[in-house]
Order: C-alpha cells, then structure tokens, then sequence
C-alpha cells in the first residue's frame, strides 16, 4: 500500500508492507501519516536531551565523558575500569 508522506517537506512516496498493516490493524491504529525516515526525526525529537561532562575516572584519574557532573557525589569509572570490575 502506497503513501505519500505528510511532511511539508518530505512529501516522500512510502509503502506500508502487509505485516506493517496487519500490525496496524490488530491494535486499532491508523495508518501512519508519515513516511519511516520523518517517523524517526519526530521519535528522536521526542528524546530528552543528555548533557555531558569532562571529569576524572575516580580510579584511574583519567578524563572521561559522564552524564553526572564533576560535583556530583557519584563514583564515577571510565568505561574500562567499570567493564573490568563487572565482567
């Protein structure tokens, strides 16, 4: 089944393959209005935004990337230390 996405500015030609549409169907949703790539952009607008922080690994002393900030009262390992220690 052929589509043309909503998107003002995609306006792209997608199909709804039939294991797509029995899925839709089964659960009581409507087609989709847009097509697989403007799906995506929409779904990864929803996410929450992730800010990173530089600070030192709290074994090895040395830089990493962490969600926690430096002050945070967290032991933070770099990944390394951390899969070693887990593994």
């Amino acid at each position: 089944m052929s589509h043309t996405c909503t998107d003002s500015n995609c306006k792209k030609f997608f199909v709804v393959i039939p294991q797509e549409l029995r899925f839709y169907e089964e659960k009581g949703l409507p087609l989709p209005m847009l097509c697989p790539s403007c799906r995506h952009a929409q779904r990864m607008a929803l996410r929450s935004e992730r800010q990173l922080y530089r600070r030192k690994c709290d074994l090895t002393g040395k830089d990493i990337l962490s969600v926690y900030p430096p002050k945070a009262p967290y032991k933070v390992y770099s990944p390394e230390v951390f899969w070693d220690n887990v593994c």
